[in-house]
Order: C-alpha cells, then sequence, then structure tokens
C-alpha cells in the first residue's frame, strides 16, 4: 500500500510539473512582446526558483530579465536587467549543463542579442548540443519546439 501511494505521489508531482513547466513556457513565448508579460515570467519564475532551486526556474528568470530589459526605456535599467540575466543564465547552465531547455534557452537569448552587447560566446557550442541532444528527450512539447524552431 506504502508502494502505491509513493508512486501516486510520484505521478502527481510529475504531473504538477509538467502543468508548471507548460505554463512558463506559455509565458515565455508571449514575453518577448508583452512587459506585462515580462515581468510576469520574471517574478513567477523567481518565486518558483525560491521554493525548489531548481535550475529550470532559474533559467526562466533570466530569460524574465532579458525579456524585462528589452521592454525597458531606461538604458541603465535595461543593462542592469540584461547582465542579472546572462549571470543567472550562466548560474543554471553550471548547475545542470546537460540541460537541453536551459542550453536551448541561452541559444535563444544570445541569438536573439545584438552583437554590439558580446554575448554570442556560446551560439556554435549550444547549437551542437542541442541539434545532437533533442531527439533524445522525452518531452513532445520541447520536441516539437526546437524542431520548428530550427526548421528541422
Amino acid at each position: 500500500m506504502k508502494k502505491f501511494f509513493l508512486f501516486v505521489f510520484l505521478m502527481t508531482s510529475v504531473f504538477s510539473f509538467s502543468q508548471n513547466l507548460s505554463e512558463f513556457r506559455t509565458l515565455m513565448q508571449k514575453g518577448e512582446s508583452s512587459e506585462t508579460v515580462a515581468k510576469s515570467l520574471l517574478e513567477k519564475s523567481k518565486a518558483e526558483y525560491d521554493k525548489t532551486k531548481l535550475p529550470i526556474y532559474e533559467a526562466l528568470a533570466a530569460v524574465g530579465h532579458f525579456f524585462v530589459a528589452k521592454h525597458g526605456g531606461n538604458p541603465i535599467s535595461k543593462y542592469s536587467h540584461f547582465n542579472k540575466g546572462k549571470k543567472l543564465l550562466s548560474e543554471a547552465i553550471k548547475k545542470e549543463p546537460k540541460n537541453l531547455e536551459i542550453r536551448f534557452m541561452r541559444y535563444i537569448c544570445q541569438e536573439k542579442t545584438p552583437g554590439f552587447l558580446g554575448y554570442k560566446d556560446n551560439l556554435v557550442e549550444d547549437k551542437k548540443f542541442i541539434l545532437s541532444e533533442y531527439k533524445n528527450t522525452k518531452d513532445e512539447n520541447l520536441k516539437t519546439y526546437i524542431k520548428n524552431y530550427f526548421k528541422l
């Protein structure tokens, strides 16, 4: 009986985590074009990271910072958010260097960052990793998103 409850708990946790990531992915897709959504992504991902300490939420907070920087008007504030995003994303990757989704986030952020900011160091490395690993993920939504992004 204990095994049954443990199984139910684990399955509920996995389902909840998956649903939660789906919500964050939606925020991430809309955050690039909406300042309100960008701020929501940043706040929610920070709160989730504070609760769980999972690097995926740290990376999502990083993306939130990049989006807030994009929508900001004050150059000093924009640069501050940009640097926070870089730092958080780097820390998330150090914690989970083989995490496909985090590496994909970094790839997209670096690709979309203006060249004068000098944040293009990992494009080749990340693209190679993503293209070699995406087929192995069990996350069909992530796999589809990567295939669509790279037009595979």
